[in-house]
């Protein structure tokens, strides 16, 4: 399924100099394992572009040549891990067994323990509770090699939309960091059509050339469908 969504992300953090800060993006998904991740706010960073593509990850920004690859230690660490909490392939990378029956707030849930099927998982065991009446994910704990709890995330405020159920809100907690609070808030979820565009490095400089273009004098940024549309007719 081919989708498009637009992402804000805050981070607080009372015992910062900086206290609180915000980045705005827009996520382009191609099925569950192909996706870009445009930066739009801070503005000095747009129209940078993020590619993930099978669990690679790609980073090329604004005025960059050519994109560079991200270790698996830059990936597991800050925005872009908690980016990932919205689209990983779970039951790709992922064996599941049942553990029991736990409450989450007032939702009874089923507990699952998740462990590495493959080496392109990035969490070597994840705890799952999901909701026992309508099945939706509830509470997830990542742990990382030595089995040490890496961050906790929930999944909130439950829509009906175009593609169906979908949390649009996740908060995440790092265990190293704990009074650091991290909220992803999505909104304009919906289906795009991405008929001439490719999910590898050469897309991923065609996109980014596409949002650098399409830029107007003012400031404004172009939409998806836009560069999707303007993709199409350059036949990029």
């Amino acid at each position: 399924l081919d989708y498009a969504v637009d992402l804000t992300l805050v981070v607080r953090d009372p015992n910062s100099f900086w206290k609180e800060r915000s980045a705005s993006y827009t996520m382009v998904a191609h099925g569950k394992d192909h996706s870009f991740i445009l930066m739009r706010e801070p503005k000095q960073f747009h129209p940078g572009t993020l590619l993930i593509m099978n669990n690679l990850y790609w980073m090329l920004y604004p005025r960059a040549e050519k994109p560079i690859q991200l270790s698996s230690q830059q990936i597991l660490n800050g925005d872009i891990s908690n980016g990932d909490l919205a689209r990983g392939n779970l039951l790709r990378h992922y064996q599941a067994r049942l553990e029991g029956e736990e409450m989450v707030a007032q939702d009874p849930c089923w507990v699952l323990e998740l462990t590495r099927a493959n080496y392109i998982a990035s969490y070597p065991r994840i705890r799952y509770w999901i909701t026992k009446k309508k099945l939706h994910p509830r509470r997830f704990e990542y742990y990382g090699e030595t089995e040490r709890l890496l961050k906790t995330v929930l999944y909130e405020d439950y829509r009906k939309g175009p593609l169906g159920v979908r949390p649009m809100r996740i908060e995440v907690r790092s265990q190293s960091r704990p009074d650091e609070t991290t909220t992803m808030t999505f909104t304009n979820l919906r289906k795009l059509d991405l008929t001439g565009m490719t999910f590898d490095l050469a897309g991923l400089t065609a996109f980014r050339d596409a949002a650098k273009g399409a830029l107007g004098v003012d400031g404004a940024q172009a939409t998806p469908e836009e560069l999707a549309a303007l993709l199409r007719s350059s036949g990029r």
